[in-house]
């Protein structure tokens, strides 16, 4: 295989495996909250080092990490943040005894940490499935991963607080909260 066709189907893979940071971008921007970059990077550090670790150990992980285990794992991890989103925007008022809404605050190191988690739960997968059929893109699979992971939080960050915040206003946290269950839902429908 040559070397144009190998980096061509590792953009391809690190597309594919982060339409969920798209999404996860949206949810935060429909909100007008900026995903710092540095948060994006601590997100995508942890892709880059769970795709190299698929691709490395990929036998080994999968004798106690199941596909389909760590599909469901990202799923209620994504699910949990949308639900807070709901529970923060509707839930909280009605039982708080002030009636105020949780502000849900500008993602930092915990929160990145968590979702670095819960994104790349598949990027385990991708990158063992990438590497087993062509060992010489490793590397190349898992920057390409991380690479892209960073573009598509950004971007997904870009449109929620430059279009989707101005067209949602009250309904945001419904919509952002819908965004991240059922982001966390195709993870296991899949």
């Amino acid at each position: 295989m040559g070397w144009l066709s190998a980096f061509m189907i590792a953009n391809l893979i690190g597309i594919g495996s982060n339409f969920d940071n798209c999404s996860t971008g949206i949810a935060y921007g429909s909100h007008k909250l900026k995903f710092p970059h540095w948060v994006n990077a601590v997100v995508n550090a942890i892709g880059f080092s769970t795709s190299l670790l698929g691709a490395y150990m990929g036998t080994f992980i999968s004798r106690y990490l199941t596909p389909e285990s760590a599909a469901w794992a990202a799923c209620v991890a994504l699910i949990c943040i949308g639900l807070f989103f709901w529970y923060a925007a509707y839930i909280h008022p009605v039982v708080s005894k002030r009636g105020r809404q949780i502000n849900i605050k500008r993602p930092g190191c915990k929160e990145g940490v968590i979702l670095g988690f819960a994104l790349s739960a598949t990027n385990v997968v991708s990158g063992f499935g990438a590497t087993v059929s062509h060992s010489a893109t490793v590397w190349v699979t898992a920057i390409t991963i991380s690479i892209w992971g960073y573009i598509m939080i950004w971007v997904g960050n870009v449109i929620g607080i430059g279009i989707l915040s101005k067209f949602l206003g009250s309904y945001s946290s419904l919509i952002s909260g819908l965004i991240l269950i059922l982001v966390g839902l195709h993870q296991v429908l899949i």
